[in-house]
């Protein structure tokens, strides 16, 4: 039987097309119309759940219409197509078809919105615990525990789990975010997750596609703000770990074999790249999507620096410039609250603060070890099994005053085969340097920071690769990094806010 719901429109304008620029004045002009949903697809496993797509429209109302009858829907403030779907006990898939018109005067825009119900359950990704990024494959259906924040662990010094807990509570519903891949493909990125996830009894459930990428999944209220959010890195190459021997010779860590959200570690490949993550956050930046470019000098040149903020579905807007700015919060847990619900934010520092989370100089509040050097917390962005890189990683940092330590040189420095024993560093090449006690490559990937005309920077030709190991002595909070370009290398505790690299260690 065909069922019909016709619900007024939000006023909502985040999908929005690109339209010809016309000069009229103000009181006369009205946005044409325009009809979008978050996901033209919702993928249930066997135990069902409820999934909400976002109908973005200018219209006077839109309406849903639908022959099947396997599933509920209904409308839910104003913008949201609420589907609930029973658990399947039939051996076979179910599929179903419901269009979405939206309608403004004499206008009518239409899409159609396709539901699929599979007779299998998605595979646990909890086996080995909880956090903030989970590492899967494609084609296959996933689930993963949304009642946890992280790995359920601590949260440095924050006092975040103090006010806000661990726990998850009060979640309404499960939405996509953005699905990206590094190139910049929005075509291909719409294939990286397969349709919209579904939140049931307090599993998030989704479908990976047909492609490789990155993507980030909330959970949200009833009033559609993020309680939540988890990286979803899918990559089908097999992420492995090994020794990393640090300058003193000591097997420091058991190291992953990439960037963490990269596909591979191939020189000039940009796939190489992966996540960028402001200090002591869990959620990722998309890095650069230009091409290497071997021929340039290091440098911040313009062509190497292109945004890639070609996301295939979902709800949420990247937000990365002067705009969205720290509070001026000096007691803990400062910025944070602000941090989690709004993952695809930058959050410039306040005033000339160097740090996101607060303004404060006292040392309890500003030495916060979002990341820890000894523990995983529930910042922590690596996935299960993973943490942040501690202390002494890339250089042995040993007295409380120095905050730099020179671990390689330029390239007069080195010989023919670019080695030099008195560096850590060898040459650089291919965009990138090798660490010389393992033979681990690791690319020039730049930074994010917004200044004027930039968000993205260095790509190509400067590299950033974050720690756990905070300096304290300094009035400014800092953490340690290695920074290389083609002229040297350097164990540096730099500035929180910007965006660097990150290679995970084993726990």
């Amino acid at each position: 039987m065909k069922k019909t719901l016709i619900y007024c429109a939000a006023a909502a304008v985040m999908f929005a097309g690109c339209t010809e620029t016309v000069r009229i004045a103000p009181d006369d002009y009205e946005l044409p119309f325009y009809m979008d949903t978050s996901d033209g697809r919702v993928v249930f496993d066997a135990d069902g759940g409820a999934a909400a797509i976002v109908v973005a429209t200018n219209a006077d109302s839109w309406s849903w219409e639908t022959e099947d009858s396997w599933f509920v829907l209904s409308a839910m403030d104003g913008d949201v197509l609420w589907i609930e779907a029973p658990a399947n006990y039939q051996p076979g898939l179910k599929e179903a078809s419901v269009s979405i018109t939206a309608v403004k005067g004499e206008e009518t825009k239409a899409v159609e919105l396709c539901l699929v119900q599979r007779a299998g359950h998605g595979i646990d990704l909890n086996a080995g615990g909880t956090s903030n990024c989970y590492l899967v494959k494609t084609g296959s259906t996933y689930k993963f525990d949304a009642t946890v924040k992280g790995n359920g662990g601590s949260d440095g010094r924050s006092r975040y789990i103090e006010n806000y807990g661990v726990d998850i509570t009060g979640i309404a519903y499960a939405d996509l975010l953005w699905e990206s891949r590094t190139d910049g493909d929005r075509t291909m990125s719409r294939e990286i997750i397969d349709g919209a996830p579904v939140y049931n009894g307090g599993y998030v459930t989704f479908t990976t596609g047909r492609m490789e990428g990155n993507a980030l999944i909330a959970v949200k209220d009833v009033k559609g703000n993020v309680l939540w959010s988890w990286h979803i890195w899918v990559c089908d190459d097999e992420v492995t770990s090994h020794d990393h021997i640090n300058p003193a010779g000591e097997v420091l860590a058991q190291i992953m074999d990439r960037n963490l959200g990269a596909m591979n570690n191939n020189p000039m490949d940009v796939g190489n790249r992966g996540m960028f993550y402001q200090w002591g956050r869990k959620d990722p930046f998309m890095p650069s999507r230009s091409p290497y470019r071997s021929d340039l000098e290091s440098g911040n040149v313009a062509e190497c620096n292109e945004p890639n903020w070609e996301v295939g579905d979902g709800s949420a807007t990247w937000v990365i410039g002067r705009d969205f700015v720290a509070k001026n919060l000096s007691d803990a847990p400062g910025n944070i609250p602000m941090a989690v619900a709004n993952p695809t934010c930058f959050i410039f520092p306040y005033g000339n603060a160097s740090h996101w989370f607060t303004t404060s100089n006292d040392e309890q509040t500003r030495n916060s070890s979002l990341w820890s050097a000894d523990v995983k917390t529930i910042f922590d962005p690596c996935p299960v099994g993973y943490k942040m890189p501690g202390r002494n990683l890339y250089g042995i940092a040993n007295q409380d005053n120095v905050n730099s330590y020179k671990v390689g040189g330029r390239p007069e420095e080195y010989d023919e085969n670019g080695e030099n024993p008195d560096y850590e560093w060898n040459a650089e090449k291919d965009c990138g340097r090798v660490w010389k006690r393992t033979g681990d490559y690791y690319p020039s990937v730049g930074n994010i920071y917004p200044t004027e005309g930039n968000t993205h920077n260095y790509a190509g030709g400067w590299a950033y690769y974050w720690t756990a190991h905070e300096y304290t002595q300094g009035q400014s909070p800092r953490a340690f990094r290695v920074d290389f370009n083609s002229n040297g290398a350097t164990y540096f505790a730099g500035a929180e806010n910007f965006c660097h690299q990150v290679r995970c260690v084993k726990e």
